[in-house]
């Protein structure tokens, strides 16, 4: 299954897109699913829920932890059982990176570093990722993150050993969806299922709509051309007429197919 792991909705200040447009946006894209990720609030869910009913799509409810050290997607098996996060961290924001994480874990969720090496955002993780314990994932291709991001966060995983997410992290408007995503090996159908595979490691980053450019005779004198979609190194995955690449960190035999 493909899930956009990453979408913010009007729950995050300063972003408009409702959850019913962006699940018509996601299946007219090819998605089978998106988790919305609203900044320090999980205030959507009940709207969420109806969204996906509505819309016969699966919508799913994360939130992304906007810390001292960078930004983290969490996800919980059942986020209607989950306090508020300024009831779980404090009023205080932004709340310390390691405290929060380890609060995220006790409740059961699971963590997953996003855009690590986002230098447009304040105070990015970066190589802090390295010193945090108990993640389980980390995005390596975020569709508004850079390509020199999307790299590092890439390497970052193959060392860590730890699996690569996709997401659009769409906030400005409907048309970033579609762009980037997570593949599931297996059925997803809720939250605890989302949270169980990024446990297992059975996800991949994917790139939707990559298309392998020409190599120029230029670009064969500079060495390899980077074109900032990491992750590639799984293979192709043809579905519905786009060209679908991914991969990257642990558990990468052959991510572009199922």
């Amino acid at each position: 299954m493909l899930i956009d792991l990453h979408v913010h909705s009007l729950h995050t200040r300063g972003c408009s897109l409702v959850p019913r447009e962006v699940l018509r946006r996601a299946k007219d894209v090819g998605l089978d699913g998106v988790a919305f990720t609203d900044l320090n609030t999980l205030d959507g869910l009940e709207e969420i829920r109806a969204a996906g009913r509505e819309e016969g799509l699966l919508a799913l409810c994360g939130v992304e932890l906007v810390t001292d050290r960078g930004h983290y997607l969490c996800f919980f098996p059942d986020p209607a059982r989950v306090p508020a996060p300024p009831q779980v961290f404090g009023a205080a924001t932004p709340w310390p990176a390691r405290e929060a994480l380890a609060k995220v874990r006790e409740l059961g969720g699971v963590v997953v570093a996003a855009h690590p090496y986002d230098k447009t955002i304040d105070r990015p993780s970066g190589d802090f990722i390295f010193a945090v314990d108990g993640l389980s994932a980390i995005e390596g291709l975020c569709s508004r993150a850079s390509a020199p991001a999307n790299d590092l966060a890439v390497e970052a995983a193959d060392h860590m050993n730890l699996p690569c997410v996709g997401g659009s992290g769409a906030h400005g408007g409907l048309d970033e969806l579609g762009k980037a995503a997570t593949l599931f090996r297996d059925p997803v159908r809720s939250e605890a299922d989302v949270v169980a595979q990024l446990r297992g490691g059975s996800v991949f980053c994917v790139a939707i709509g990559v298309t392998p450019q020409p190599v120029t005779h230029g670009e064969r004198d500079r060495g390899p051309r980077r074109d900032g979609h990491r992750g590639e190194r799984g293979g192709d995955r043809d579905r519905g007429g786009d060209r679908r690449r991914g991969g990257g960190g642990r558990g990468r035999g052959g991510p572009g197919r199922r």
